[in-house]
């Protein structure tokens, strides 16, 4: 996977589990200790590279006893898709709707459940409908 790709990834595992990982963070009692997720949401938003700050953060959550970083809010316990599909499997486009990042910085995606939108944690409005 691209490095690229990768940091998308973490983006939207960030974004979908914001509030999550923030209250892992401030666990440890201290003010301030989410600093390093708001450096991400912050990079984010201001359409800045978000590498450095999503590998700090990652890292950090390591610190704090959990091996799998970021891993452990993304349902898997690590990587979710390495890309590999089924042989004969088609996958083509099913228009299908999904909702998506809205600034397309990420790879969070929802499905339509008759609710609002979900919310971005980076620019707080909600994430755009558009078909698979």
């Amino acid at each position: 996977m691209a490095q690229a790709d990768e940091t998308a990834r973490y983006l939207g595992i960030v974004c979908a589990n914001a509030d999550a990982i923030r209250a892992r963070l401030l666990s440890r009692g201290r003010t301030g200790c989410d600093a390093v997720l708001e450096d991400v949401l912050a990079a984010a938003r201001g359409g800045r590279e978000t590498d450095r700050a999503v590998g700090t953060l990652h890292a950090v959550l390591q610190t704090l006893g959990d091996h799998r970083g970021l891993h452990a809010y993304d349902g898997t316990g690590g990587p979710a898709d390495r890309g590999v599909h089924a042989a004969g499997v088609a996958r083509e486009r099913s228009g299908e709707p999904v909702y998506l990042c809205p600034a397309r910085l990420c790879t969070r995606h929802g499905w339509p459940d008759h609710g609002p939108a979900p919310a971005c944690a980076v620019s707080g409005g909600g994430l755009r409908l558009d078909r698979l």
